[in-house]
């Protein structure tokens, strides 16, 4: 089943492809300059295959069409490994969609520096919503990880007007309340290390100069899918 299971995951990471596309429209006016054709979702590796098989030359493929490949290999050995590790279960449609979700977040922050508000606002609600109503969650302690999420990057965004956008703050209280407190630690700690080495190594290859934007929507979005998959505090702190 782990092959049905990463063909899914290829269709999801092709459907977040085209929905990364079609989403921003509902940005604020003018927040998005110029949008890929959203026409209807298909497969950017299919395309590098038709691509490769015509012989065309790969070099001059746009970004989009990498990313779009990058895209759907990801969610496919995701869907894979959630198989393999959780089998069939609630469990494994839950972290499907969550990681899904995430991963879609990460890619319109690629494309287009944005984190949407129509995706972060229903979803913090629909997480409260299932905290409160599955059994072996704690409404309290989900808030409290939203709390431990939001503090610091709000923190950094008054202290320092531009470093931090409106939408990383509110995507990390969104990680915060989906893992919880103390799993908020573990979600946050890889996206911020990630994006701080990303932004010592551009500074030191002068790709990047201190002030220019680098979207952290990703860092923070990939740090919450490790941490939904493999969480290790338990190990550290059992509770």
């Amino acid at each position: 089943m782990i092959l049905p299971c990463a063909l899914v995951g290829l269709l999801v990471g092709s459907f977040l492809n085209w929905a990364s596309n079609y989403l921003p429209r509902f940005a604020s006016s003018g927040a998005v300059s110029s949008l890929e054709s959203t026409s209807r979702p298909r497969s950017a590796l299919w395309h590098l295959l038709a691509s490769f098989m015509s012989r065309r030359n790969l070099i001059h493929l746009q970004k989009s069409s990498w990313l779009g490949v990058a895209v759907e290999l990801f969610s496919a050995l995701l869907f894979a490994y959630l198989w393999e590790r959780f089998g069939p279960s609630w469990r494994l449609l839950l972290l499907a969609l969550t990681c899904s979700f995430f991963l879609l977040i990460a890619i319109i922050d690629l494309k287009y520096r944005l984190v949407l508000d129509v995706l972060i606002y229903p979803a913090a609600a629909v997480v409260l919503l299932f905290h409160s109503i599955l059994p072996d969650r704690d409404t309290l302690t989900a808030l409290l990880g939203g709390a431990v999420g939001l503090s610091p990057f709000l923190l950094v965004a008054l202290l320092k007007p531009g470093g931090m956008g409106g939408g990383d703050v509110k995507l990390a209280a969104l990680i915060g309340l989906t893992v919880g407190f103390p799993q908020v630690l573990w979600a946050l700690a890889p996206g911020i290390l990630a994006g701080g080495m990303t932004a010592l190594l551009l500074l030191l290859t002068r790709r990047w100069e201190p002030g220019s934007y680098i979207p952290y929507a990703p860092f923070l979005c990939l740090g919450a899918v490790f941490s939904l998959i493999c969480d290790p505090l338990p190990l550290v702190f059992p509770l």
